[in-house]
């Protein structure tokens, strides 16, 4: 191998497979002054390629390789090109003859000849543009359209105009014979926008697609396979962003897709030149603090404004729109940042940096994009993680876990690199702020059926313990805030978690006291592990206490020390089905057989395709040693059906029988309640859905009538639903 670095290109010679060398010219972008551009643009791009493919047209390449963008242009595609430079000169020197002739005959020379002046920006051509032959064969064409079509009186001007004329004919007919040019003509159809032109260029190069998607600077957006749009809708202040969704023909996964909501009409390639201008024209003095994000896109989005003004004449909106979207830019988060504040979406994943970006989204699942990180792009992510979070992330500690939470979105960065990953970065962010899923929601996802969200109501009202457990990404928090959401107003809430996943209910007049604990890899002091928090929650009077995950043995001890004491509430624990977490509690956290009867209900979630169900929900029997009847199922879901069975019967369940002691509860009483709760579920189900206002303020009239009397209670109901009907 031989190699001769020389500026933007080197060669790189080996012999391929039947032993032959093949030579490659190497084109090394990082030392290009442009580097920072995005590839999507081509024509800067498929200039310079041609412009070194000239150069060394002598030297019987193979291919050329795009070092930065991992592309190559195989031995076919140059072939085409190497029949256009035959030309070049040819056309060049025709192009000198037009301008000798303007320069020698044209006696309005002084005074702005009047063809040239009308027709400035088409009768201009530098020498680099004839290594755009897509450009030239366009513009010339464009040219003879437009003189041909001119009315001259004249006659020096006629004799000018029919030269001119005749020798741009001369040109179109030596390109249109060209087989790239062919090529072109062939592949364009309709109008030529930039997107079109981009992805003509793309074709004219031979590049290969899934080569092209390993670019480190890949466009927000491409559409390259077929694929049927489902839906439209806007995220960020001002709506910034327009999110595509598409179903792409045999495959699950959906495709999601990011455009600039600027105008209608305006090109995203237009867009992003336009947010390098002004964010490589904006800069600030170096900060001898730390400041927020907020503080810091609001500096940059003033000094975009003040420049936008200065050169530009957008109106006022717009202005927000585009200074916004260069501040993302200057600081290397505009990939990013849509993701981060789209409350669809559960979580966004990047398995290396030469992946792209795929998300879990809460109405279609997992979700394709065509978002890739540059190295800068993935820097900044880690400076930001290192800045705020205040620790470190290097060789010796390759793992960083932290929360960011903001004006703009509430996430979990986790992060990991080199050596502990194998591609040196893997970005995993968990995304706290996501939409409320309510309990009408998750019954419309056919999440649970209205008996069994009766039943747990009817638990919830009397404070029930209730223990969601299943495999990770399975729901079990989206369940219990949808619960804890329908729990009694009056109720005093305690909540103790790690990474606050709970739901913020101040807007719904609900009574609630959190305290964040330390994660097991931050835990410092271990007075504020969250096993000493459960433990002192016996001090502060909850009604219903909210654990979160439960994921150490500590935290398991300290939560069934609570459960012995007389609290209950809500929390979560990973397990792969019900016997897995017997066994969790009983071998792998040590914890007393016995203190399993203090569970209450168990609910055990899994992830389909389809969406999230409940899979069971359950209670521990009466606790036996070495018995093989540990649990009690009430509900089952069958798959055959895809309905839940009534394995028992409720009134009976060990339950409803320790209720039973210390409530006067018939069997009449406990089915008449039931049934209205269902009737209520029921009507969620098939009414429209309302907003979170209207459903809570309907639960809190519930809770009221529910402990009143049952007569109250279905007189309330019955009105509910007729004013509904009424209005709606």
């Amino acid at each position: 191998m031989s190699l001769n670095l020389k500026n933007l290109y080197y060669f790189e010679e080996k012999e391929n497979f039947e032993g032959k060398k093949e030579k490659t010219l190497i084109l090394n972008c990082n030392n290009c002054p442009d580097k920072n551009n995005s590839f999507s643009e081509y024509e800067k791009c498929f200039e310079c390629i041609l412009q070194n493919f000239y150069k060394k047209r002598h030297d019987k390449l193979s291919s050329i390789f795009i070092k930065k963008f991992k592309i190559t242009i195989n031995e076919l595609a140059l072939k085409k090109y190497l029949q256009y430079f035959k030309i070049i000169n040819k056309l060049k020197k025709y192009w000198r003859k037009i301008e000798s002739f303007k320069d020698k005959y044209c006696i309005y020379e002084d005074f702005n000849c009047k063809l040239y002046n009308k027709d400035a920006p088409l009768l201009s051509l530098t020498p680099n543009d004839f290594f755009n032959p897509v450009f030239i064969f366009n513009s010339i064409k464009e040219k003879y359209e437009r003189i041909k079509n001119i009315d001259i009186i004249d006659p020096t001007c006629k004799r000018c105009v029919y030269k001119i004329k005749n020798i741009l004919n001369f040109i179109i007919k030596d390109l249109i014979n060209l087989d790239l040019i062919k090529q072109f003509k062939n592949t364009l159809k309709g109008d030529i926008d930039s997107n079109k032109l981009n992805n003509i260029y793309q074709k004219l190069l031979g590049i290969n697609e899934q080569e092209f998607n390993n670019s480190d600077n890949a466009p927000l957006i491409k559409n390259l396979e077929p694929k049927k749009l489902i839906e439209i809708y806007k995220i960020g202040d001002y709506g910034i962003f327009d999110v595509h969704i598409y179903k792409i023909p045999f495959e699950y996964e959906k495709r999601y897709s990011l455009r600039f909501a600027i105008e209608s009409d305006t090109q995203d390639s237009y867009i992003n030149k336009l947010l390098r201008d002004i964010s490589s024209n904006i800069h600030i003095l170096e900060l001898k603090q730390t400041i927020s994000l907020e503080k810091l896109l609001q500096i940059y989005e003033a000094k975009a404004t003040a420049y936008i003004n200065t050169k530009y004449n957008f109106d006022q909106l717009i202005s927000k729109k585009i200074a916004f979207l260069a501040s993302l830019q200057k600081l290397n988060l505009l990939k990013i940042f849509p993701l981060l504040i789209d409350d669809n979406i559960e979580e966004v994943f990047l398995d290396s940096p030469i992946d792209r970006i795929y998300i879990n989204h809460q109405k279609y699942g997992r979700c394709r994009t065509d978002i890739n990180l540059s190295f800068d792009e993935i820097e900044r992510i880690k400076t930001f993680l290192r800045l705020y979070s205040g620790k470190r992330l290097d060789y010796s500690n390759p793992s960083l876990k932290y929360v960011l939470k903001n004006k703009y979105f509430y996430c979990r960065f986790a992060v990991d690199i080199d050596p502990i990953h194998s591609n040196k970065f893997g970005l995993d962010i968990r995304k706290l702020n996501k939409n409320i899923y309510t309990i009408q929601d998750l019954i419309k996802k056919e999440s649970l059926n209205p008996l069994m969200a009766a039943f747990l109501y009817f638990c919830i009202l009397r404070r029930i313990n209730l223990t969601v457990t299943g495999q990770t990404d399975t729901g079990k928090t989206t369940l219990i805030n949808a619960l804890d959401l329908i729990a009694p107003k009056e109720y005093r809430k305690v909540y103790v978690e790690d990474i606050t996943e709970s739901l913020n209910e101040s807007e719904f007049g609900r009574h609630q006291i959190k305290f964040k604990v330390d994660s097991i890899e931050s835990m410092i002091e271990k007075k504020f592990s969250k096993q000493n928090q459960i433990k002192n929650l016996l001090h502060r009077t909850p009604d219903i206490i909210y654990l979160g995950e439960i994921l150490t043995k500590e935290e398991a001890e300290a939560m069934f020390h609570c459960l012995a004491a007389g609290l209950s509430g809500f929390q979560t624990i990973h397990s792969k089905d019900l016997n897995s977490l017997v066994n969790r509690f009983l071998y792998h956290f040590n914890i007393n057989e016995s203190c399993l009867n203090d569970l209450d209900l168990i609910i055990f979630m899994k992830k389909y395709r389809e969406g999230r169900k409940i899979i069971s929900i359950s209670e521990i029997s009466d606790y036996a040693p070495n018995s093989n009847n540990i649990n009690n199922i009430l509900f089952l879901f069958n798959p055959k059906t895809s309905k839940w069975d009534l394995k028992s019967d409720l009134f009976k369940t060990r339950t409803i029988n320790q209720l039973k002691m210390v409530e006067d509860l018939s069997v009449n009483s406990f089915n008449n309640y039931l049934s209205i709760y269902q009737d209520i579920f029921q009507f969620l189900l098939n009414s429209e859905k309302l907003d979170n206002q209207e459903l809570v303020a309907l639960f809190d009239k519930i809770n009221y009538f529910s402990f009143k009397s049952y007569t109250a209670l279905y007189d309330y109901w019955q009105k509910w639903k007729k004013y509904r009907g009424l209005n709606h």
